[in-house]
């Protein structure tokens, strides 16, 4: 029997190969949970050029990260502006990034713990993996009718090249508090800046707070979901430790040297010129307003 007689009956699949959405290229260490993600919301890049977004508040959900009070930064069901988290960035082979446990919930870390004892590490792997601010924001983008058209987009940048500059420019003089620009009324206002530069060259320059050119769509707030429940908040333990340790053997190592030091009493020198951070929350309350380093 001939190959068009024993396929026959299977050209139908071959159909739905044809029609099948295509695959997405390469798969990349992240913290998201990208299946969690609503369908046809996708994440806006910002690239070199002049940006303009408005930002959407959304409903905390029961994950949201810890203030210094041990408590939520905003409680379940309250509306927020932006996911404000600690993470330590490519950790490991993979590159993989992590929710700092002990900076965002006060539990404990396998990484903080290491570097809080003195654990040696490189200049670079130490700079690599110490935890960064990252700022997650919900946002309708303006930067052309096309960009418009998609609708509600993720936004994941520093919190050194957005939010920091966003604090400073709605700031009122005088202690008069802040501009709450991620109102989705009459008080909110759009967010311009210049993107320039690339990698790690990158800057975002001349933020501004401009009046919104048209009232955002009722559809689009509907849309609007809780960040905390599309981001990975738990890493455990064991998790982040096998990720940053490399498996047993590395581990043993660490362990072995650390060991070592303990019986000679002499330390290991460290190349980095830079003591391990100090431990501490740097998550702060905030007045919550009824609203790259790439990659």
């Amino acid at each position: 029997m001939g190959f068009r007689e024993r396929m026959k009956k299977k050209k139908k699949s071959l159909g739905k190969r044809h029609n099948a959405p295509p695959k997405q290229s390469g798969r990349y260490p992240t913290f998201f949970k990208k299946d969690r993600i609503p369908p046809g919301v996708n994440f806006f890049v910002s690239k070199e050029g002049e940006h303009i977004i408005d930002i959407i508040p959304f409903r905390a959900g029961p994950d949201m990260p810890f203030g210094e009070d041990d408590s939520p930064i905003t409680e379940e069901g309250e509306l927020d502006y932006i996911l404000d988290l600690e993470v330590h960035m490519n950790v490991g082979n993979m590159k993989q990034p992590f929710i700092c446990p002990y900076e965002n919930f006060g539990l404990p870390c396998p990484i903080c713990e290491y570097m809080k004892e003195g654990g040696k590490l490189e200049k670079d792997e130490w700079t690599r993996v110490k935890t960064k601010r990252r700022a997650i924001y919900l946002v309708w983008v303006h930067d052309s009718v096309e960009e418009e058209k998609k609708g509600l987009q993720i936004f994941h940048a520093s919190h050194f090249l957005m939010e920091e500059k966003l604090e400073e420019i709605a700031k009122i003089p005088k202690g008069g508090g802040y501009i709450e620009f991620s109102d989705y009324d009459d008080e909110g206002m759009s967010i311009a800046w210049t993107h320039k530069g690339v990698r790690r060259d990158t800057r975002y320059i001349g933020h501004k707070l401009i009046d919104r050119e048209r009232k955002i769509p009722d559809k689009l707030l509907n849309r609007s979901f809780s960040l905390d429940q599309i981001v990975h908040m738990h890493p455990s333990y064991e998790e982040i430790d096998k990720a940053f340790n490399g498996g047993e053997e590395k581990l043993e190592k660490k362990k072995t040297s650390k060991l070592k030091r303990k019986k000679t009493g002499k330390k290991l020198k460290n190349k980095s010129k830079k003591s391990p951070r100090k431990l501490k929350t740097k998550n702060k309350k905030r007045q919550i307003p009824e609203a790259d380093i790439p990659f």
